[in-house]
């Protein structure tokens, strides 16, 4: 699972370090340790599959009757998606369009959210953090 929020550089070249809390998930519960960066639709920020989650959300959206909805989602979200595999020093390859999506600068933030994980603007990060405490407090898990 991932979880937990990192900051790394990227370079000039669109490279970024995976955090190592989140390559070790990747190397212990996802042997094939390849990942799918894509857009998503809630937010301007990517997303970061694992393999067989991406085929997961692959089977659901195959699973799904045809829509406009869904050939909407389907440009957001699978158009994007850009098949990563770290290199030596834990870094992936950023595309230039996914970088313009999420509005990616020097400093990024990694954000864990279970069995996947968001890549967004530091900044960007900050502003949605503030509006999501707002949200979070009037929810109640039922604990």
């Amino acid at each position: 699972m991932f979880q937990g929020e990192f900051s790394n550089n990227m370079d000039d070249k669109g490279r970024v370090s995976i955090p190592a809390a989140f390559r070790d998930v990747l190397k212990n519960c996802h042997a094939e340790g390849q990942l799918i960066i894509t857009r998503t639709p809630h937010s301007r920020c990517l997303v970061a599959y694992p393999k067989r989650e991406w085929n997961r959300l692959q089977k659901r959206i195959s699973a799904t009757p045809p829509s406009e909805a869904l050939r909407a989602y389907k440009r957001i979200v699978i158009s994007s998606a850009q098949e990563c595999l770290a290199d030596r020093q834990g870094r992936v390859l950023l595309s230039p369009a996914l970088r313009d999506y999420a509005s990616l600068n020097r400093c990024i933030q990694f954000a864990g959210a279970g069995e996947t994980f968001e890549i967004w603007d530091k900044s960007s990060w900050d502003k949605q953090l503030e509006a999501d405490l707002m949200l979070a407090q009037n929810f109640e898990l039922g604990l």
